[in-house]
């Protein structure tokens, strides 16, 4: 369902991020639309290489130039047009109102400073409290995100943590300065399944406890299932389908959806029946052109799929999907060639390229 404009939070219009290396143009993010509503979780999915690293860092401002660059769209964050911000009006924001959590918190954290410190050194940063003032906001928001004898840890380095610790400083980090949204870059990917689950579930205590938003990168569709209430599912560098994740779950209508739902294992269902989506990710310096996934596509049309890019509709109330199966030109190809394209009904002629 729609919610009020009033209850948006974060709307991305046009964005589009390009690396400009030396093999080529990097054309990483095209043009992708997307809305964080207040107290929700968002999950964006997709493969590695989808683009779902780089929305983030796109949102922060902090795509490292060079090699990478804007080139255009809106970041609004409560009206006001993230790109048009001066750094100086940029560090304000980040890690106070939006804060991150990286993928590898051993990278993330400096060695040669206590943990404590580097927690200390954000709450300062955007707050008027003392040195020891800020040292024990630390110790309080590491207890709150379950490190045991936080006034005592709170002096060790990183080194001395286990990897789901390191993980929990990350988020005591983030969370230091109460932020009303939180993008958690694959929080669990290097952790084992134990610690994995104790780290989502953190994660969303935390949301609740703190009213805050949460965008959560994973390319694990069962992570999105547990965590969030809506998803946007990215594929090379566009969002192919977004909505609420009930709908999304019982009603994909995105061939890349459906096959990354198909290939979750389940304890009833048979090695056979998983989804396997051919190919891979497309090389993004020279990719497909108009659909990108259509080379993978088990209901591609042949002279259409690679020749147009569908169109973002509107298929129910907040749920989107960009594909020709839906679109007019889709319907008029499928009414002159006689060949359906129905999801779920594969047609045996379509074989892709």
């Amino acid at each position: 369902m729609n919610r009020p404009p009033e209850d948006i939070l974060l709307e991305i219009n046009g964005l589009r991020t390009y690396f400009f290396t030396e093999e080529g143009v990097v054309k990483a993010i095209e043009s992708i639309d997307l809305v964080v509503y207040k107290s929700e979780t968002l999950g964006l999915v997709g493969e590695s290489g989808s683009g779902k690293s780089v929305t983030a860092l796109s949102i922060l401002g902090i795509v490292p130039d060079p090699p990478g660059k804007i080139l255009q769209g809106e970041v609004i964050f409560h009206g006001q047009d993230l790109r048009k911000l001066s750094d100086s009006d940029m560090r304000k924001i980040r890690g106070n109102q939006i804060a991150m959590i990286f993928q590898d918190p051993m990278t993330s954290l400096n060695p040669v400073f206590t943990v404590g410190d580097q927690i200390s050194e954000a709450i300062m940063l955007h707050q008027k409290v003392t040195k020891k003032e800020a040292r024990e906001k630390s110790i309080k928001i590491m207890s709150l995100v379950g490190i045991p004898s936080a006034d005592e840890r709170v002096d060790n380095y990183p080194f001395e943590f286990s990897g789901g610790m390191r993980q929990r400083v990350m988020i005591a980090m983030a969370l230091s300065c109460n932020p009303e949204l939180l993008i958690a870059d694959e929080p669990s990917t290097s952790l084992d399944v134990t610690i994995q689950a104790q780290i989502l579930e953190l994660l969303k205590a935390t949301s609740e406890e703190f009213d805050m938003s949460i965008i959560l990168i994973t390319h694990d569709m069962g992570v999105i299932a547990e965590m969030c209430d809506r998803v946007a599912v990215m594929y090379a560098g566009y969002i192919c389908e977004s909505g609420d994740i009930m709908i999304i779950f019982k009603s994909p209508y995105h061939p890349y959806t459906r096959g990354l739902l198909g290939a979750i294992p389940r304890p009833d269902a048979e090695r056979e029946d998983l989804t396997i989506i051919r190919g891979a990710i497309p090389n993004l310096i020279n990719p497909p052109s108009a659909c990108r996934f259509h080379p993978r596509c088990d209901y591609w049309m042949e002279g259409l799929c690679e020749s147009v890019l569908p169109e973002v509709l509107e298929i129910e109330s907040g749920h989107k999907v960009r594909c020709h199966i839906y679109s007019d030109a889709g319907k008029a190809w499928m009414q002159k060639h006689g060949e359906a394209r129905e999801i779920g009904k594969i047609p045996k002629s379509a074989v892709g390229k």
